[in-house]
């Protein structure tokens, strides 16, 4: 009867992991053939649109950045810039008010991007709020396209296309690229059903009057808490593949592994507040938060209770003696550096350990910035 158990755990383990790298992404492919994409609205440029950039000791690029946001093509009288320096401790917020066309708000300390966020939104006057990181550069359409997309009421936010640029060569800068190429792939199946799962926080737009405010006593990612509450009220959250962002790959193993267990942390901080996602009421959404964002965040505990299990069952059945040699292999390669299987544990592992932060007392949501 143990055994028996212990196999269905294994079973239900090994199908629900399925379902997040294999069988999700699939099925959407297989929804979309009976789901007609609606054709691309037409650019009115009737919006004004409050840039909103949050900076943190981003002297090496907040220039470049300015200058990238100052000559996108869209109506020169229809945009105000923001640029929030939240206390940096170098020259962002000199270089920053050298511009006459930025409005610049200072912090004496760093109080953290969502408080940043915050006040820059307080003091935005735009019909449409467009976020961006310092670090990213828009092509010079990117606004226009994510701007038309508002012409249908219903679509409350609109996450453009992240490509990173690959100036390391290493294999965490090729396996992180596989990566983002992957998600896009998936928002834009997602945007489908209008129900994108999470926006990049290098580009998207909301409607300003759907800004949540954001908390600020523990770490928070702020992109997809703003969609995952825009979608709660029932808009439309959509993918945009023609706004085009870009950046560059992370800088350092150790770099996008803190980077990965902060958004690990911050997703199992306010897990519970993103439940009402699972109403069934709006079964698609419901089955597209459940695949994309919950089971992926519990992966790790499924492939530590998949290993469990076969340890358990190995004595059983040849089959699970063959599946353990199976994984321990996979780890060995992981170890001895084989990019996927490297990549794939040290993800998971990032996973597992914010949530074990998750668990400790924050001072607040400062800032934890990652080289790229």
């Amino acid at each position: 009867m143990t055994f028996f158990v212990v196999e269905i755990i294994f079973l239900l383990c090994l199908i629900l992991l399925a379902q997040v790298y294999i069988l999700y992404p699939l099925s959407l492919r297989f929804f979309s053939l009976f789901k007609p994409t609606p054709p691309s609205a037409p650019f009115s440029g009737g919006e004004f649109v409050s840039i909103i950039v949050a900076a943190y000791n981003e002297e090496k690029v907040i220039e470049e950045k300015i200058r990238n946001t100052l000559a996108l093509d869209y109506p020169k009288d229809k945009v105000e810039i923001l640029i929030g320096d939240d206390g940096s401790s170098d020259r962002t917020a000199e270089i920053a008010a050298k511009f006459d066309e930025v409005r610049l708000i200072k912090k004496e300390r760093n109080e953290g991007k969502s408080a940043m966020l915050n006040d820059l939104c307080a003091a935005a006057k735009g019909e449409l709020f467009l976020f961006s990181d310092a670090n990213t550069m828009l092509d010079n359409s990117a606004l226009k396209y994510l701007a038309a997309e508002f012409a249908n009421k219903r679509v409350g936010c609109v996450c453009g296309q992240l490509s990173l640029k690959d100036e390391s060569g290493s294999g965490l800068s090729k396996m992180e690229s596989v990566y983002w190429k992957s998600e896009s792939n998936l928002k834009a199946l997602e945007s489908n059903f209008g129900a994108v799962m999470g926006s990049n926080g290098a580009l998207y737009a909301i409607r300003s009057e759907l800004y949540p405010k954001l908390p600020t006593h523990k770490t928070v990612m702020d992109d997809f808490y703003v969609t995952a509450k825009i979608l709660m009220k029932n808009y439309l959250c959509i993918f945009c593949k023609e706004a085009l962002a870009f950046e560059n790959t992370s800088a350092s193993k150790y770099g996008e592994f803190k980077r990965k267990t902060r958004i690990g942390r911050a997703n199992f901080n306010f897990l519970f507040s993103f439940l009402p996602l699972l109403n069934p009421l709006h079964p698609m959404k419901a089955y597209m938060f459940l695949s994309h964002k919950l089971l992926r965040w519990l992966s790790p505990f499924l492939l530590l209770a998949v290993f469990l299990c076969s340890v358990f069952l190995m004595q059983e059945h040849v089959f699970y003696k063959a599946f353990f040699a199976l994984e321990l292999l996979f780890v060995l390669a992981a170890l001895l550096g084989v990019r996927v299987c490297n990549y794939f544990l040290s993800m998971n592992f990032a996973l597992f350990w914010g949530f074990c932060k998750s668990f400790f007392r924050e001072k607040g949501g400062a800032w934890e910035r990652v080289e790229r």
